[in-house]
């Protein structure tokens, strides 16, 4: 019954990156803010932060069902690049929301509270849209239907692309330390060139790319620790797994961060 629980999850419950991750991917931006872009965000949040407020969308979902599609997008199997149609659903999708709430950011007839919650809700979406399985397929749910063992137990693999991925990080670095961290280990070439790339349509596509490059183990034969086999071959999320795809999860962390701070800065040039 443990596992049928775990697969029903749908994908709108799904926390990218859980709270840890977004918040590393919101102080990573504030590092590469620029001045104005820095005195905009300020003027909005106050004493709080990107960090601080960026795993914000995730607590009130429960309150703001209608926000639900906003936190992923899905894509054909038979594709790698997703149709205009996937993007552009009628209830919306990750990449319409990150570009839904760049113009409610920015249009002064809105409330201040409004903008503010564009604000928190831009910060959030651009985390989720760099998480490979909320660009994935709608038939598994983004991965929630894809089981897998993970420590013995049953699992899938959204929940642990959400956390357990970069699990050694949460184990030794507060989230802004991790973000100190991943600024520290990418060239500033680098860094320089996700921060001028703004569009976030390419991103679905660059997440999308790793669902078909492996990012879904291969079943295998698994044995529990009492020596008994189970009947059917099931992926197995070891140290194996993480040495080959936390790499990955990181790269996509710190692009987020990078992209988030390139929007705001091109937002308050304006």
């Amino acid at each position: 019954m443990a596992i049928i629980a775990l697969l029903q999850v749908p994908v709108s419950n799904a926390h990218a990156w859980s709270r840890y991750g977004h918040e590393a991917i919101g102080y990573l931006a504030e590092r590469h803010l620029t001045p104005e872009a820095s005195a905009f965000v300020e003027e909005l949040l106050g004493e709080e932060t990107l960090g601080s407020v960026a795993a914000w969308a995730d607590q009130v979902r429960g309150d703001r069902r209608d926000t639900a599609p906003y936190h992923y997008v899905n894509g054909p199997r038979d594709r790698l690049v997703p149709r205009e149609e996937d993007l552009h659903l009628p209830q919306g999708t990750v990449y319409t929301a990150i570009l839904m709430y760049q113009d409610q950011l920015m249009d002064e007839d809105l409330s201040r509270d409004a903008r503010i919650e564009a604000l928190k809700f831009l910060v959030h979406f651009v985390g989720d849209v760099h998480q490979p399985l909320h660009t994935g397929f709608a038939d598994d749910l983004g991965g929630n239907r894809f089981q897998v063992i993970y420590r013995d137990e049953p699992f899938n693999i959204h929940r642990y692309w959400d956390l357990n991925i970069i699990e050694p990080r949460l184990d030794r670095l507060s989230s802004s330390a991790y973000a100190a961290y991943l600024d520290e280990v990418f060239a500033t070439a680098q860094k320089t060139l996700w921060i001028s790339q703004t569009d976030p349509k390419p991103w679905v596509t660059e997440a999308r790319r790793y669902l078909f490059a492996g990012l879904y183990p291969v079943p295998q034969r698994y044995e529990y620790d009492s020596g008994r086999d189970r009947t059917e071959p099931v992926p197995v999320m070891d140290e194996t797994y993480r040495e080959v795809w936390m790499p990955t999860a990181e790269i996509q962390i710190a692009r987020a961060g990078l992209r988030l701070a390139g929007i705001l800065n091109g937002l308050a040039a304006q």
